[in-house]
This record gives C-alpha cells, sequence and structure tokens, in this order.
C-alpha cells in the first residue's frame, strides 16, 4: 500500500493550528510574521515526525534561500570536530536546516576552497573553525552578504561572531591542578602557537606557572607543527623528559593521544611519572589506564548557542550585533595526575 503524502493540512489539523501558520514556519517566515520561536519549533518537530517533505527547489525559489549551513572544520578526524558536527547536524535540523560538511585540515587553502564551494552552492550561512594563514581569505569572504559565525576559534582581525570555550581558563584549572598535585616542573605541548585557541591555552598554562616558586624556570612549551607531528613529537617529548619534567600538559587531544601511544611504546608509565593532563575529553581518555585528567569544552553548548547565532544572524541581518561568547567548561579529574 502506497502511503499518501503527508500535507501542510496534516500538520494544522494534529497541533490545532492554521495551515497558514504551518506554511509560514516551513517556509522560513516565522520571525517576520511574529511567529513564537516555541510554536515555530512545535511546527517543525511535527512536520519532521510525520515524515513531511519540503520541496527544496520551491522553497528556495520562494524565500531565495538553499536551507542549508555549511560548516567547515579544521580535521574530521579529531574526535572533538567529529562531535561538534553531529551537534551542529542535530541543531541545525531543529530548525529545519540541513548541514554541508568539509575539512579543511588545518589546510588554509582547502579552507579557501571550500568555502567557494560552499558559496557556489548558495548556503545561506557557514560555520568556520579558522586555520592558521587564512586572515587573508576570511577577509575576502567577509565581503560576500552571507551570515558567518566561527567556531572554536576565532581570527584576529576580522570581525564576525565567535563561539569557543574559554581557553585559557582551561588551561590555567590543568595547570594549577598539576601544581596542587605537587609537580614541580612541566611541559607543556601545542601543535601551533599561532592560533586563538593555542594562544589561549599557552598563556592560562603560563599563568598559571607563574603561581610556582620557580616561575617560568619550572617549566617549559614545546611548539610542534601540525604537518610535522609525526616526526617532530616523539624527540620533543624525549628532550622535555631529558629536562626533567615531571608532568606533560597537552593543549589538544590529539597530541596527548599520540604522546601516550609513544610513553606506552617506551615503557614509561603515565600516572607516575610523568603526570599528564590535556584539553578536550575524547572517549578515549575515560577508558585508557590510567583514565586522563582533562578539561572538556562544552562543544554542545557551543554549537547550539553557534547554530542560533546562525538562525538570528539569517533572520535579522540588519538588527544583528554581533558578539565574542565564550563559555566555560569542566575539569574531569581522573588517574593520570
Amino acid at each position: 500500500m502506497v502511503r499518501r503524502q503527508t500535507k501542510l493540512a496534516d500538520i494544522a489539523r494534529e497541533l490545532d493550528v492554521s495551515v497558514g501558520l504551518v506554511s509560514l514556519v516551513l517556509s522560513g517566515k516565522s520571525k517576520e510574521n511574529r511567529i513564537s520561536d516555541a510554536k515555530a519549533q512545535k511546527v517543525i518537530l511535527k512536520a519532521r515526525e510525520m515524515g513531511y517533505q519540503i520541496n527544496q527547489l520551491a522553497r528556495g525559489l520562494r524565500t531565495g534561500r538553499s536551507g542549508i549551513i555549511g560548516l567547515i572544520v579544521a580535521d574530521i578526524a579529531n574526535p572533538f570536530f567529529g562531535k561538534m558536527a553531529r551537534f551542529i547536524e542535530n541543531e541545525a535540523s531543529k530548525i529545519g536546516y540541513h548541514v554541508m560538511f568539509g575539512s579543511s585540515d588545518e589546510n588554509p587553502d582547502k579552507l579557501n576552497s571550500l568555502i567557494n564551494i560552499f558559496l557556489s552552492r548558495q548556503v545561506d550561512a557557514m560555520l568556520i573553525v579558522p586555520v592558521k594563514n587564512s586572515l587573508d581569505y576570511l577577509l575576502e569572504l567577509k565581503k560576500q552578504p552571507i551570515p558567518v559565525v566561527y567556531i572554536d576559534r576565532y581570527c584576529d582581525g576580522v570581525d564576525e561572531d565567535v563561539c569557543c570555550a574559554d581557553n585559557y581558563d582551561g588551561a590555567l584549572q590543568l595547570t594549577r591542578h598539576l601544581l596542587k598535585k605537587g609537580y614541580d616542573k612541566i611541559g607543556a605541548f601545542v601543535l601551533d602557537d599561532v592560533l586563538s585557541n593555542n594562544i589561549d591555552r599557552i598563556k592560562g598554562f603560563q599563568a598559571g606557572m607563574a603561581d610556582h616558586p620557580s616561575g617560568s624556570n619550572a617549566c617549559s612549551v614545546s611548539v610542534i607543527g601540525y604537518d610535522e607531528l609525526e616526526s617532530q613529537l616523539k624527540p620533543a617529548l624525549l628532550k622535555t623528559l631529558d629536562k626533567g619534567c615531571e608532568a606533560l600538559f597537552f593543549a589538544n587531544n590529539s597530541i596527548a593521544l599520540k604522546s601516550i601511544q609513544i610513553l606506552n611504546e617506551m615503557g614509561i608509565a603515565i600516572g607516575e611519572d610523568p603526570g599528564l593532563v590535556s584539553f578536550d575529553n575524547p572517549d578515549a581518555f575515560s577508558v585508557s589506564t590510567p583514565g586522563v585528567t582533562c578539561y572538556e569544552q562544552p562543544i554542545e553548548l557551543i554549537c547550539s548557542r553557534a547554530v542560533k547565532t546562525i538562525y538570528e544572524k539569517i533572520e535579522n541581518s540588519e538588527e544583528y550585533v554581533m558578539e565574542r561568547r565564550i563559555y566555560k567548561g569542566e575539569l574531569i579529574i581522573r588517574n593520570s595526575c
């Protein structure tokens, strides 16, 4: 038996509202017709529940919108960005949008290529994780009449909305925890010292070490190139341990996970000597032995706010005021220190 296609009248009947109201919500005209967010959300959820299929081509011709948001993350293989993509897709679906994904692999030229592809596909807005040396490309994007929100990082020199974690606070908490546990000399590792998130994490680490009686003499910072992780990390770890560092601070999960693998292969027992902390909280941190003490970024909150910001910019582009939104995460203490 062929299932009858759900119509606007069916949705209206289920919600006891007018067909006109359902049509306005599903055509993206809620705001201009003063339909409350709560009522619009009920319509969207009921339409999805009943299997209503919006004709994207017809809606695009009627509204001038594609119903698609472009998302460019830095490295989709990183568990952090995998979670981010999933949360953004979930949040976007709540407002009737689909997400087109791309991964720049921390490469500015690939980022620019993805931006141009998304523009050619006429996405309604973009969520972007900026990468090193991408300022010129982002300034060019700024000239386009399309809403943009930076997520996870910001790029000085480009005036756009930002949703990210409080990287300074996270690094400060992790460092103070190490000092509280009695570690006197700490080595920090970061994949790059140009991106805003890593700059703030190193500043937070150094601020925490300033509480130490020996100050900067009690710490060292190793900067590893993103493309040189495989070749540079092991020598940097050995050099740091040879300096007498008793604990290791990792500015993101990628460098932490790789370092744990190297330390295990070398027969060095984590949690005894050295202690270890890291940013981010991939599943591996909770199941490894020992579990890794970390600063968990509020990814779900960041993604929810980013999508809401995009929606507000699409609906109220002339009235919208840009803002940098920074959210505190949570220190999760396990047995690695």
